[in-house]
């Protein structure tokens, strides 16, 4: 996709807060009073307030508690370890690239403007609760407001079930947990191996945030990416915008100085593999779609117009061209490109489930190639190159946003 001068400069900083290019309009975050203020009750919900003519809000039934396949992750061990298992080689042999790890956190933290800082700081405090609202402004202006107050009246049942309360999210357990996978890589944290070139970040309300746990991969982005990529799935024409949201939840890490680059791309790519298993999972895929009705049916009421006409109309919280631009330098960091540059992309099974929404008339071969051509470079240091593919070349901002053409004999283009 080519983008504007402005954009590619935007980009290329690192400065990784919610702007647009010149003479587009961008939504600015919300401040974390300003959230708390939107978002009352725990994110299961108050009793639903109803409404005359709105939809009704009707819970799951008890049998989608559980029978979940996806709860066990198909990788080695029932975890995402798998995922990112070139990380022991990087740390135990690659010197220079762990040098360039510290060094490109410690230059985002220490240049941090004080509008990533705020981000950063209300991103850290969303795990364990009122994800979604604090991710809710990547879906624009009103819209977002839309879905915040209809949380906060307790009438998305189904959504708050499956993606929100933190870490007990119903799409959560292993697939948004990195816990053994911290302990099985066992990497300090950049605020412990340099304590003297971290600016920390804390507040009172955030209380303290520089955890001493094990770095790699990282949590926060790993539950952020899984919740915007199911998110993604059900409102798929902001697909590109929740894409770099949960990326840009990553890079708050980085500016927190609290997680590596490397620790956000890890928690990125084992994200991208949790959302492709419940998605591939045919329950927890009928779970999401159940509520994608709801949250668009409760939408479209609160604010009186369709999906795509509130999408049209509103403001965006940031330009597609821009998001496209700012992911392109997420994707590696600028990182050492350290194994073979010209390896082909080999694309994990499990990943064109993603673009299904998105790409509904392409074929899964078709989605198959849209992750192929929208690949970031080869070489990268956790770029895996052989059997499975390569999770870490996955750049779903740009695979959404791509125009698609498909040739009459099946094979496709994208510009």
């Amino acid at each position: 996709m080519r983008t504007s001068a402005a954009a590619l400069a935007f980009a290329a900083t690192l400065a990784l807060a919610p702007v647009a290019a010149p003479g587009i309009a961008s939504a600015a975050p919300l401040t974390a009073p300003q959230l708390q203020s939107e978002i009352t009750g725990s994110s299961t919900g108050p009793a639903p307030v109803h409404h005359d003519g709105a939809p009704v809000p009707r819970p799951f039934t008890p049998d989608y508690l559980a029978g979940y396949i996806s709860d066990i992750s198909p990788y080695q061990y029932g975890i995402y370890a798998e995922v990112n298992r070139l990380f022991p080689q990087v740390r135990d042999t690659q010197p220079e690239t762990m040098a360039a790890n510290l060094e490109t956190v410690v230059r985002i933290n220490n240049t941090a403007t004080p509008a990533q800082i705020e981000q950063a700081q209300i991103d850290a405090v969303a795990s364990s609760g009122g994800l979604l609202a604090t991710l809710s402004p990547a879906l624009g202006e009103e819209f977002g407001v839309a879905l915040r107050a209809s949380l906060s009246e307790g009438r998305l049942p189904k959504t708050a079930y499956l993606l929100d309360n933190g870490y007990l999210a119903r799409t959560g357990g292993l697939a948004n947990s990195t816990l053994i996978e911290k302990r099985v890589f066992n990497y300090p944290r950049p605020h412990v191996v340099a304590p003297e070139r971290i600016n920390r970040y804390n507040t009172e309300a955030t209380g303290d945030l520089y955890l001493t746990s094990p770095a790699f991969p990282s949590g926060h982005t790993n539950q952020a990416v899984l919740t915007t990529s199911l998110l993604a799935y059900m409102v798929p024409e902001l697909a590109p915008q929740l894409y770099y949201r949960g990326a840009e939840a990553g890079h708050s890490r980085v500016v927190l100085g609290v997680h590596y680059p490397l620790d956000v791309i890890g928690g990125r790519m084992s994200g991208y593999a949790a959302a492709a298993d419940r998605l591939n999972d045919p329950k927890m895929r009928h779970a999401l779609d159940q509520a994608a009705d709801e949250l668009r049916a409760e939408i479209e009421w609160r604010t009186g117009k369709s999906i795509a006409e509130l999408v049209a109309s509103d403001t965006p919280y940031i330009a597609t061209a821009d998001a496209v631009a700012a992911m392109d330098q997420m994707m590696d960091y600028g990182l050492p490109r350290v194994y073979v540059l010209d390896a082909p992309m080999e694309v994990p099974q499990a990943a064109p489930v993603l673009l299904a929404a998105r790409f509904p008339e392409l074929t899964w071969e078709q989605r198959v190639e849209v992750l192929r051509l929208t690949a970031s470079e080869a070489g990268n240091p956790l770029d895996w190159q052989g059997s499975g593919g390569s999770w870490q070349r996955i750049n779903l901002t740009a695979a959404a946003a791509a125009q698609v053409t498909v040739n009459p004999d099946g094979s496709v283009a994208i510009q």
